[in-house]
């Protein structure tokens, strides 16, 4: 079953790593860069994967609601969040 996400990664994503994401919509931030949509549990962990392979510091995985993503893919606010957000260690 898919299930919304917003993941945070601290760096930019160069516009190759973007078009591999296909779908999922990439927004970048000061010194982070966000990548939301849906994703099933196996896509979840193929892009993890991708973005560790590629050098990237996860700063944090998130399962979302699907109402709190505005028309340009960034959630409503911090009460959108299901779930607390966990920052997770590379191991």
């Amino acid at each position: 079953m898919a299930e919304h996400y917003e993941i945070r990664v601290r760096g930019f994503l160069g516009p190759l790593l973007r078009k591999a994401f296909g779908d999922l919509r990439c927004r970048t931030l000061p010194a982070q860069s966000t990548i939301r949509g849906r994703l099933t549990d196996r896509d979840l962990e193929r892009l993890l994967t991708s973005l560790d392979r590629s050098g990237l510091d996860l700063v944090c995985l998130s399962r979302v609601t699907p109402g709190s993503f505005a028309t340009d893919g960034v959630p409503a606010g911090p009460e959108s969040h299901d779930r607390d957000s966990a920052p997770l260690t590379r191991r």
